[in-house]
């Protein structure tokens, strides 16, 4: 979320999960909500789990003051039981569900809108069985994973059919590729995994669309380009415009030397982008 956000490594001196604790996160960042406030978008976030793992909020709202729709604001809503929880909070069927509801009264705002949605259903090494699930395979990941594949197309679909769709861009990103090791014990060890990333109803169009390398820190430029932005030199931070055929990083030194060199400390970052104490 971090990297894709701000072209940057989140190259902490406390481990991530302990951000909950910071009254700030990372206050020197400029990131994707910082420049779309600025431009006057308002921005909503949709989790299924407690926003607060992690310090999410704290990023979400100080970096474009961003309203937060999660597992905490559905019980205090009514949106789910009070005594209501599952997996990481409440399952993807709701969330879409939620979802709609919420983008359909943001698109009656007559306001430009960045909505930011974390799925959560494939995540750990099973994945969670909703009432959608189907059987129609062996093992409880692959039925989980055809399920959030479909409920992905038809929430898409969904979007579609909406007056907004005509002036809206959609990005769909993964995090990483599956924890589940024993189900990809059978992938040749010398094929790379990878994520699913895709631009739907883009601003911008390019012939570089396949095989390039890349990391998630080349989102953070390159989704502002697909809204239309115009960015100067093709770069943001550490993220490369994919829509141009400027080089990425790893493109230009390869994957294991960045991988090597982000782990590093970084007197600059630590100055002007961290600010711990």
């Amino acid at each position: 979320l971090f990297a894709q956000t701000s072209g940057l490594p989140l190259n902490l001196p406390i481990r991530g999960d302990l951000m909950s604790t910071q009254s700030e996160f990372l206050p020197g960042v400029i990131n994707l909500g910082d420049i779309l406030e600025e431009n006057g978008y308002k921005q909503y976030f949709l989790i299924g789990s407690e926003a607060e793992f992690a310090g999410r909020d704290l990023y979400y709202k100080q970096h474009g003051n961003y309203t937060i729709y999660d597992y905490n604001y559905s019980l205090e809503n009514g949106e789910i039981p009070e005594d209501y929880h599952v997996f990481w909070g409440y399952e993807d069927a709701k969330l879409f569900e939620f979802a709609k509801q919420h983008l359909t009264q943001i698109s009656k705002n007559n306001e430009p809108f960045n909505c930011s949605m974390l799925t959560v259903d494939t995540h750990f090494e099973d994945g969670y069985v909703c009432e959608q699930c189907p059987t129609e395979y062996d093992t409880q990941y692959s039925n989980v994973m055809a399920c959030s594949s479909r409920q992905v197309g038809e929430f898409l679909k969904w979007i579609q059919q909406q007056d907004f769709y005509e002036n809206t861009t959609i990005v769909l990103v993964g995090d990483h590729p599956t924890m589940a090791q024993q189900y990809v014990n059978d992938v040749p060890s010398d094929y790379q995994r990878t994520t699913y990333n895709c631009f739907i109803n883009s601003k911008v169009t390019t012939d570089q669309i396949k095989n390039r390398q890349f990391t998630h820190m080349d989102m953070y430029p390159t989704t502002l380009a697909a809204m239309g932005f115009n960015i100067e030199g093709n770069k943001l931070a550490l993220g490369t415009n994919l829509f141009s055929e400027l080089p990425t990083i790893i493109e230009k030194y390869g994957q294991d030397y960045i991988n090597e060199e982000v782990q590093k400390s970084s007197e600059y970052l630590d100055k002007n982008i961290y600010q711990f104490n």
